[in-house]
């Protein structure tokens, strides 16, 4: 069952890649854009070369990261939509199944056989695709001053990232080979029976 898990994961996984790559593609980068990742990439040797000191290259770099996040907004807000529809809304409709668990014949259910809940896909999601971080990340965008932006946005992608590989270490040695997201949520994988 692992290993059927991983598979519908990683479908779900390429789903997304598809479909942000596709997103890229309909809305371009723009010359400022491009401009601004040069600057950061120019700002990141600089401090990797030990021209500048990392208090500069917070600064400099976190502001530029603003600017090119506040380029980008109306691609984050479609990922964010995307990400929702097709991990929270389709299998909430759908029986419990995203296209990789569907290939994979499986499903996720309530662990306590109930009926399951937008709330518990919503919170599974979160922890696993990041839909929470992409969330906030629109979020803090909008209100936070560029100088606050960066840090805060890097500790809360940190914090995404161990959560997520804390959930796939539970599903290792849970006894259930469930995930923290799975607990969390109440929720499970389980096969389709037809």
């Amino acid at each position: 069952m692992r290993k059927i898990r991983i598979k519908a994961y990683l479908i779900d996984f390429l789903v997304l890649l598809l479909v942000l790559t596709v997103i890229n593609l309909i809305i371009p980068k723009t010359d400022y854009l491009n401009a601004l990742e040069i600057e950061q990439n120019i700002i990141m040797e600089d401090y990797m070369s030990g021209r500048i000191e990392f208090s500069n290259y917070v600064d400099n770099y976190g502001t530029l990261y603003y600017k090119s996040s506040m380029e980008q907004q109306l691609n984050y807000f479609i990922y964010l939509l995307f990400t929702i529809f097709y991990f929270v809304i389709i299998p909430f409709f759908w029986k419990g199944r995203t296209l990789g668990c569907y290939l994979c014949k499986v499903q996720i259910e309530r662990f306590d056989q109930g009926k399951l809940h937008i709330w518990q896909l919503l919170v599974r999601y979160s922890i696993v695709f990041g839909i929470s971080y992409m969330f906030l990340n629109n979020i803090l965008l909008l209100l936070l001053p560029s100088k606050y932006y960066f840090p805060v946005i890097s500790i809360i992608a940190i914090f995404q990232f161990v959560l997520a590989l804390f959930s796939t270490i539970t599903v290792l040695i849970h006894s259930e080979k469930r995930g923290f997201h799975e607990l969390i949520s109440n929720t499970e994988i389980t096969k389709i029976i037809e």
